[in-house]
């Protein structure tokens, strides 16, 4: 977990919240800049010139997100304008995608898991999907053009359902108690030995 007792931690656990929350993709979320966060509306904009398919679109955000990210923009220099990113350096300069990439595989290190900013986006569409998200939606805050790219997700959430399924299908529960009933009653059914007659 970062230490946010600093500036690089507070903007890296913020950066992770946002990334967690909204599915945002690393290069967009890197890229926000003050005018971009409504923390009243619990919104942020992402302008079309930073949209991988040039379409802009507006994400909600979960309150404990726009906390994180508030408290960041509390510990900023007040001698950096609106155009330095939110998520910018200690000096104020740009946050780089390769930076950002290192500083997450190192909190991966400390928890002893491979782990990068891309993963970030993964997991949230995954758990969309697990928590009930429609997918139509999904394609919408993912920001994808068509659904080709939201397909591969239902289709991962889809192994998810077949596995719990397995788990705990009514019917396979059902077969699993009626062949124990049948083996007890194949035990009770055995002819008792002559002596016990």
């Amino acid at each position: 977990m970062p230490n946010q007792k600093t500036f690089p931690g507070l903007r890296d656990y913020a950066l992770l919240l946002i990334q967690l929350d909204t599915g945002i993709r690393p290069k967009e979320a890197l890229s926000l800049l003050i005018s971009d966060i409504n923390l009243d509306s619990l919104e942020v904009y992402i302008r079309a010139e930073n949209a991988k398919t040039r379409i802009a679109r507006t994400l909600p955000i979960s309150p404990l997100t726009a906390k994180a990210i508030q408290k960041l923009l509390n510990n900023r220099s007040p001698v950096w304008s609106e155009n330095i990113p939110v998520f910018c350096t200690c000096d104020g300069q740009k946050l780089n995608g390769n930076g950002w990439y290192k500083r997450v595989s190192k909190y991966g290190e400390k928890l002893g898991v491979n782990f990068y900013p891309y993963q970030l986006r993964h997991t949230f569409a995954l758990e969309f999907l697990r928590n009930g998200g429609n997918s139509f939606a999904l394609q919408k805050t993912l920001g994808h053009a068509d659904m080709n790219m939201t397909k591969r997700y239902v289709a991962m959430a889809d192994e998810d359902i077949k596995e719990q399924h397995l788990k705990a299908s009514p019917v396979s529960k059902l077969v699993q108690q009626n062949k124990r009933v049948i083996k007890l009653k194949q035990k009770k059914s055995k002819p008792l030995p002559y002596f016990v007659r």
